[in-house]
């Protein structure tokens, strides 16, 4: 199998493609160089506010939405900036009030990368990771991957440190093990000589893509071509480390004329292959329908000559795999094959599924056939990879509203100085927009004013109308549409 991996880069956006056979398998479009954060980036934060009641901590990272940190995510160490010291919890009551005061700098590590108006999920475990070895910086503890035996690999690792031999492990010789561990030990101690002051800062930019790509499959392709050349040669230093035989195997694609996507067919091949129906070459078609809660994939046969139940399943077999990978398919997938009542050829397409699957480094499980000719898969998505949906703005009459409560909030309780608890009549929608995330209008109210405003959904209320209420439920101000 002939394998190639074409970078295009346009402007700040990076678009990548895997063919098999010229074929295209992966398309991974808009990856945006200049983002601002990434899972796996390391901070220097500030505790600002302390929640009791979920257990957790809002930090400030240098980003425009505050980190979310549970106590859970806290570990047995954490690194604090008081002389660079590695403190450990001893905490019966498990309570983040009785670990953290506000003002107080941490290390933390990006985990989960924001979603709508939630910030950043944070960690104190902090990890390095490679394509062999995971480094655990102060954790002694060692782990090793199931599939591999013990014995036969031993590490030595500094005073305070622990790491996760990873399955990749298992074949690779014991040199490029430790060249891997030197080179995670230099990165760590470039970030800690970083941490000096109590300043909020990123000490580590975890914003390689191409590493990332390297260490989660194998290094098996033919050719990596790139019309850009800084990363060409940002490449040609990552596979120096993780394989050097591999080194040659790059090319700068220099043509102005012809995109380097046109050039090898990948143009033409998106317009086809991300429609509803895809023809196969005997005739017969796939229907494929996306939906949030499962994907669903249909065989038809369209009545072709010679027709033979199974020949059409195997031959549909290769291309729904390839529709997954292509697609970023992910959660439940379900194909509905052609009937077939041999249980042998029912284990002929489950073996089939299972061999072409290897091929995606993607976690998933296959499910044997059930009793109406369906497989089902579940497979996780590849989230860093995955396209951002185009999110709808928010109706400019609503967020007018919400301009217009705050702003008699600030008169309220700033200009005119008054302490009183107040209640905001809604609509159920404006009600659930109020209160939705971790860091909603009401928390955020809440921060600002140091008062819990109670909203309430009221259904006889339009859309845009509001009302405010004191302590004794008088109405204070209302705002209706006549």
């Amino acid at each position: 199998m002939i394998k190639n991996l074409i970078i295009n880069v346009i402007n700040n956006n990076i678009n990548i493609a895997i063919l098999e056979n010229n074929k295209l398998v992966e398309l991974h479009n808009n990856i945006n160089i200049n983002k601002k954060i990434y899972v796996g980036d390391i901070y220097i934060g500030k505790i600002i506010y302390i929640y009791k009641g979920m257990n957790a901590v809002f930090l400030d990272i240098g980003y425009n939405k505050y980190g979310f940190l549970n106590y859970n995510d806290i570990g047995v160490y954490y690194l604090s900036l008081k002389n660079k010291k590695i403190i450990k919890i001893k905490n019966k009551n498990k309570n983040v009030v009785d670990v953290f005061k506000i003002g107080q700098y941490i290390i933390v590590q990006v985990v989960k990368d924001t979603i709508y108006n939630k910030g950043p999920k944070l960690t104190c475990k902090i990890t390095l990771i490679g394509r062999y070895i995971i480094l655990i910086p102060y954790y002694k503890k060692k782990f090793v991957s199931k599939k591999i035996k013990q014995k036969k690999i031993k590490i030595k690792l500094p005073y305070n440190f622990g790491c996760i031999i990873r399955t990749l492990a298992k074949k690779e010789k014991i040199k490029n093990i430790k060249l891997e561990i030197y080179i995670l030990l230099k990165i760590w101690y470039k970030i800690f000589f970083k941490i000096k002051k109590k300043k909020i800062k990123k000490i580590y930019n975890n914003n390689n893509i191409f590493y990332k790509i390297f260490k989660r499959q194998n290094i098996n392709y033919n050719k990596i071509i790139c019309n850009n050349y800084k990363l060409c040669n940002e490449i040609r230093f990552y596979l120096y480390v993780l394989d050097k035989k591999k080194i040659d195997f790059i090319k700068y694609y220099n043509n102005k004329n012809i995109s380097i996507f046109n050039k090898y067919g990948i143009d033409k091949q998106k317009e086809i292959l991300f429609g509803k129906y895809i023809y196969l070459s005997d005739g017969s078609n796939l229907i494929i329908e996306e939906t949030e809660a499962l994907n669903v994939i249909d065989i038809n046969s369209n009545m072709i000559n010679n027709y033979n139940a199974l020949k059409v399943n195997l031959l549909a077999i290769k291309e729904i795999v390839r529709q997954i990978r292509l697609r970023n398919m992910g959660g439940i997938i379900i194909i509905d094959f052609i009937d077939i009542k041999k249980k042998k050829n029912k284990k002929k397409i489950y073996y089939a599924i299972k061999k072409e699957m290897k091929n995606d480094y993607i976690k998933h499980k296959i499910l044997p056939p059930s009793k109406f000719n369906l497989i089902e898969i579940t497979r996780e998505k590849n989230y860093y990879f995955l396209k951002k949906k185009n999110i709808k703005k928010k109706n400019k009459y609503i967020y007018f509203n919400i301009k217009k409560i705050e702003n008699f909030l600030y008169n309220y309780y700033i200009i005119k100085k008054n302490s009183d608890k107040i209640y905001l009549y809604v609509h159920p929608f404006i009600a659930t927009y109020l209160k939705y995330g971790f860091f909603s209008y009401r928390l955020k109210w809440y921060l600002k004013y140091n008062k819990w405003i109670s909203i309430i959904s009221i259904y006889t209320l339009n859309i845009l109308e509001y009302k405010i209420f004191d302590i004794k439920r008088k109405c204070i101000f209302a705002d209706v549409v006549k």
